[in-house]
């Protein structure tokens, strides 16, 4: 996420938070994000969608990594080997602090490492857990 919003901080782009398909819920259309977090509107002057109007949206083409512009159909299956060559791209177009011509980018391989402290702690400080997952939290620290 960091590493994401780092991006589109540098090219004035909005930051699409969409966390649909993750392996902490048991219904994939739901974005992750606001089950989780509380939500926001803006991360440091990042205009930010992460709310239900994700599943509204339609990120205008061409995308980038360009694998994205394939019809919806042959994206479903996305081997690991795609995954590692996806996050290789976006490694570099990050590391070149330019941005890039396609409409949308999409940042959905582990980018781990991929930005600066600062922007880690950015995120860290613009977003909440949501306050039953935060009591939660709590409760375990707490116990241990």
């Amino acid at each position: 996420l960091a590493a994401a919003w780092r991006f589109a901080k540098q090219t004035g782009r909005t930051l699409a938070i969409d966390w649909r398909g993750s392996c902490y819920l048991d219904e994939p259309f739901t974005n992750a994000f606001p089950v989780f977090f509380e939500p926001v509107q803006d991360i440091a002057g990042v205009r930010v969608i992460c709310d239900d109007r994700i599943n509204q949206c339609s990120f205008p083409g061409p995308f980038f990594p360009t694998w994205w512009n394939k019809p919806s159909i042959d994206c479903v299956y996305r081997p690991d080997e795609q995954i590692f060559r996806e996050r290789d791209e976006l490694d570099q177009l990050l590391r070149s602090q330019k941005d890039s011509d396609a409409n949308t980018v999409v940042c959905d391989a582990c980018l781990m490492w991929r930005c600066d402290q600062e922007a880690e702690r950015e995120i860290f400080r613009s977003i909440k857990p949501r306050p039953e997952i935060q009591a939660r939290i709590d409760a375990v620290y707490r116990e241990h």
